[in-house]
């Protein structure tokens, strides 16, 4: 019997951006985190909070058996293939170095709140590559507005756009990559659907226990796919590389 699709407005329902792979991370990180921090919260529900945990684990159980059963359990990840360079470290060490450039110019307190918006910068090198992409974009008009402080403005604005644009083509290779997979078999999105509908059941349950406690804000702590920075294995970014001098962009 065919799984039918889950509704765009349906309550609580996981961000449809996960693929079929990325269900192994979030799960096992959900239930791994339901566990560790919810349970104990109410005791009277610990019995049934523990069998909302067990049941979301034996769906991605589910779901990888269905990964395997296709052929492939191959994930398409911004980690560079060797040989190739590292686009993301490169990105998010241009953007380090870029901020120790200005902070040693005059004025250089504004230019990087500018560049940065204002946001701390071990947030923003944490962001997933998309939203890396967006900063690195913020930082180009940060330095071009600051231009007349910056000696070296040609060589950043150009270390800066290079940078910007090939995370850019990266992040559209990998979206392209996962639309595809998405595809994979009717067999591989069908458990996807019943992965996402238990993802989303899930959601629901432990938001109900939280919230009469006044703890909802914990929900991305325990479901990585709402948080601003991901620590989910299989879905978090890299770490930036080390940092060559301040004054080099590259």
């Amino acid at each position: 019997m065919p799984v039918e699709p889950i509704p765009p407005d349906a309550p609580c329902v996981a961000d449809s951006y996960i693929d079929q792979y990325e269900t192994l991370a979030y799960g096992r990180f959900a239930v791994v985190q339901i566990l560790a921090l919810v349970v104990g919260l109410d005791v009277e529900a610990d019995g049934f909070v523990k069998l909302t945990a067990d049941r979301l684990a034996a769906e991605t159980d589910a779901m990888e058996v269905a990964l395997k059963k296709a052929g492939a359990l191959d994930v398409v990840t911004y980690k560079p293939a060797e040989g190739k360079p590292d686009v993301v470290g490169n990105a998010k060490s241009v953007l380090r170095r870029l901020v120790a450039y200005a902070e040693s110019r005059e004025n250089g307190e504004a230019i990087v709140a500018d560049i940065l918006r204002h946001e701390n910068m071990s947030t923003v090198l944490r962001r997933r590559p998309v939203k890396l992409a967006a900063a690195l974009d913020q930082a180009f008009k940060a330095i071009e507005k600051h231009e007349a402080s910056l000696p070296e403005f040609a060589k950043w604005a150009h270390a800066v756009a290079a940078a910007r644009d090939a995370l850019g083509a990266l992040n559209e290779g990998v979206r392209k990559a996962r639309v595809d997979r998405r595809e994979a078999t009717p067999e591989t999105e069908a458990a996807r659907v019943k992965w996402l509908r238990r993802y989303a059941a899930t959601k629901s349950i432990v938001e109900g226990i939280l919230k009469p406690l006044g703890k909802v804000a914990m929900m991305p702590q325990i479901f990585d796919d709402l948080a601003e920075v991901h620590r989910a294995e299989g879905v978090s970014d890299e770490p930036a590389k080390a940092d060559a001098p301040p004054g080099s962009p590259g």
